[in-house]
């Protein structure tokens, strides 16, 4: 059970009565790290499923994620590739469990900063749905099917590992990563029910195992998308 209370320009969440609880600046924080003790409770009855804070896609049968820090850009760029013609089925969470990966269908976010980069999409924007962020911004909620896209997840194995770097205001780059320097980046991306943390490292080591690596510097969307194309054909 979950209890929410006002705190200042805030709000705390209680979780199951116990406090201090957590503790969010604003709405969207609170819906967002609600939205999160809510997956992990219900996950966590699934012996083994790990999460990965990433989008998933798809190209002529090929799937791959992709992480990154916040504020890299992995959202827009999954709304670009889908707007490219990739098939993109979330932008935020992957559970993986015996090899196989599959996408946790919720509607992307996509940040009112990120609105100039897609102006195909400046029609669509005016109907969206959208909350006030902590900072004042808008926060726009966005599903493939607002975009005519089909909306269907299924699960399969990873066959790519994309890493983003900020590279804004440069030309886009794309390098092989050595499997050993993924691991080091996808593990703070990843979560394990905490008494199963143990089996985490054992299983990021699978999935990036069987997967070709690479790091993507962003530096103009378009570039990125072309950088994706190619790597997701020749794989």
């Amino acid at each position: 059970m979950y209890e929410i209370e006002p705190e200042g320009e805030g709000y705390r969440i209680i979780e199951d009565g116990v406090r201090p609880g957590y503790s969010v600046p604003g709405l969207m924080d609170m819906i967002n790290k609600l939205l999160a003790l809510v997956h992990s409770k219900a996950l966590s009855h699934f012996g083994g499923t790990l999460r990965i804070h990433a989008g998933y896609g798809e190209r002529e049968g090929r799937r791959f994620i992709v992480v990154g820090d916040k504020g890299t850009g992995k959202s827009t760029l999954m709304v670009r590739l889908l707007l490219s013609g990739f098939r993109v089925t979330g932008d935020e969470l992957v559970i993986v469990k015996g090899g196989e990966a599959l996408p946790f269908p919720r509607r992307f976010h996509i940040k009112q900063g990120s609105v100039p980069l897609l102006p195909e999409m400046a029609a669509l924007f005016e109907t969206l749905p959208w909350n006030d962020t902590t900072y004042g911004h808008k926060m726009f909620s966005f599903s493939p099917m607002d975009a005519g896209r089909e909306w269907k997840v299924d699960a399969g194995k990873i066959d790519a590992v994309f890493h983003l770097e900020p590279n804004h205001g440069k030309k886009t780059y794309i390098e092989e990563c050595p499997k050993y320097k993924m691991v080091e980046r996808v593990m703070p991306m990843t979560y394990l029910s905490e008494t199963e943390d143990h089996r985490k490292i054992p299983a990021v080591c699978r999935i990036v195992d069987e997967a070709d690596c690479y790091v993507l510097g962003i530096g103009d969307l378009g570039g990125a998308v072309d950088a994706l194309h190619q790597k997701m054909t020749v794989i």
